[in-house]
């Protein structure tokens, strides 16, 4: 504590995808994906993803016993998982169908889901980014600390919060309006193009604003800083 004032720890975003965040999506995401093709060739479908899930689930329960969080890569696979499970379980969909299952569905509740967490006292984009930053308790505690402290980190991950929950909503409505005017022959690839690049540009906006933030931060402590005498 300096001045009445705590310095935080967490405003590090030199790593865009630190190593944990990699390590995190190798074993949620990577490892599943090439198993399930292997799994799959050789038993059912739906056999397939229920093992295949077992990668995210024991990471979660692992995650969660060294550093008491939650592995927000690994919950969202398994519900990435739980979709593609239900159109396993629905054969002969027909296209319009399968793209609400696998883009417009999960899209949609995901965005309606991010904008009533501001109800909450914390958003859930105050979750995944210390997800993203903070690897250690103290750490983590940290994040509490700068939340309390800093009404412009509290704006930023509230406007964050509304620009992702509105915008996967939007855009899952205009995945349905795009499924009716894209020949069915190339909507389900023009739509995950489509969807990757969405989450691309959201992604890149999100780093822009948190670095925004960070240097705000750092301006702002060396203004508050004494000015050095001369001995």
């Amino acid at each position: 504590m300096a001045g009445g004032r705590s310095t935080p720890r967490r405003l590090d975003f030199s790593s865009v995808i630190p190593s944990a965040i990699l390590q995190s999506i190798a074993i949620d995401v990577v490892f599943p994906y090439m198993l399930y093709q292997l799994f799959l060739a050789r038993m059912a479908a739906p056999m397939a993803l229920l093992l295949v899930a077992l990668f995210p689930l024991v990471y979660i329960g692992w995650q969660y016993n060294q550093r008491h969080g939650l592995d927000l890569i690994g919950l969202l696979a398994l519900y990435v998982l739980g979709w593609i499970m239900l159109g396993v379980l629905l054969p002969g969909t027909s296209p319009l169908l399968s793209i609400l299952i696998h883009y417009v569905l999960p899209i949609g509740i995901l965005g309606i889901g991010t904008l009533l967490t501001r109800a909450l006292d914390k958003p859930l984009l105050f979750y995944v980014d210390r997800y993203c930053h903070a690897h250690t308790r103290d750490h983590m505690a940290d994040y509490t600390d700068y939340w309390q402290e800093s009404a412009s980190y509290r704006h930023m991950i509230f406007r964050m919060n509304t620009v992702w929950g509105l915008g996967q909503l939007l855009f899952s409505l205009c995945v349905l309006l795009l499924s009716f005017l894209i020949p069915v022959a190339l909507a389900a690839s023009i739509i995950l193009v489509l969807t990757c690049l969405f989450y691309i540009g959201l992604t890149m906006w999100s780093v822009q604003q948190e670095s925004d933030q960070n240097a705000a931060w750092d301006a702002m402590n060396r203004e508050q800083e004494p000015p050095a005498t001369d001995s």
